[in-house]
């Protein structure tokens, strides 16, 4: 409604000037806004294999969830949350990307001289945020180096049946290591782009580093489509809590604009 009737208002002046005025020309459409939003919803199947320690009174379990058998081994009460989103000013930009997910391997192994089946629960907490500067951005695609941090918490429960008797401890932990990073875009054409981002850090942990690669489909100006795999392995351990694992798996998700 606004638009129709400032182009009446500008007919009506059109008219009522001398014929030997030349019309006015129509306006030019204002420049797009430099600033830019996303939320990216997704899902991604985590298989975990590595080594959990609970504490010092219980050996390491070795832990191994496949891909295949994620949707058995996840706590769905309270469900699995999976965001990302973004905040952007031309070449620089703010992101976030937030996972909670728990997952229970009934088939884990204890190390030690006498077979133990283990029971393992993990209910965790990977938070991944930072900031971003453009230093490509044409019409073959994007690179932008990444800086930030990832924080980790982690309740995990560990039960233990051996010849003799049943053991069963818990333990939690939080801690966070400062990132550096890279992202890529390369357009294919036809709405399509492969992109590819990798970190790596340290501090609390021994290291803690990512890949991921994803197919991206440009559905609406709003709205694109990712679909690929992701590989997230961190090396922690403090007394004898330890946890050296690496999560992997596909992942899909969508991510909104405006």
């Amino acid at each position: 409604m606004v638009g129709a009737f400032a182009q009446s208002e500008t007919c009506a002046q059109e008219s009522s000037a001398p014929a030997s005025q030349p019309q006015v020309q129509s306006q030019k459409p204002p420049p797009p806004s430099p600033w830019s939003f996303s939320v990216s919803p997704y899902f991604w199947g985590a298989g975990l294999d590595g080594k959990v320690g609970v504490g010092s009174r219980l050996p390491t379990v070795n832990v191994d969830v496949k891909f295949t058998e994620i949707f058995k081994s996840i706590d769905w009460l309270p469900p699995p949350v999976m965001v990302a989103g973004e905040v952007r000013y031309n070449d620089f930009a703010a992101f976030t990307d937030f996972i909670y997910l728990g997952i229970e391997d009934e088939k884990g192994a204890a190390r030690g001289p006498i077979a133990v089946n283990a029971d393992v629960k993990l209910n965790q907490i990977v938070w991944t945020f930072g900031g971003s500067y453009r230093f490509i951005n044409n019409e073959f695609g994007s690179a932008s180096l990444l800086a930030g941090g990832r924080l980790w918490n982690l309740d995990a429960k560990g039960t233990l049946a051996g010849p003799r008797a049943v053991h069963q401890r818990s333990g939690s932990q939080t801690w966070a290591d400062p990132i550096i990073g890279l992202n890529v875009r390369f357009v294919l054409g036809g709405g399509f782009a492969l992109q590819g981002e990798g970190d790596v850090g340290a501090g609390a942990s021994k290291v803690d580093w990512q890949l991921l690669g994803t197919l991206q489909y440009q559905a609406e100006d709003w709205l694109s489509l990712d679909a690929g795999y992701r590989y997230l392995a961190v090396d922690f351990s403090d007394g004898g809590f330890r946890y050296n694992v690496a999560l992997h798996g596909p992942i899909i998700g969508a991510t909104i604009r405006f």
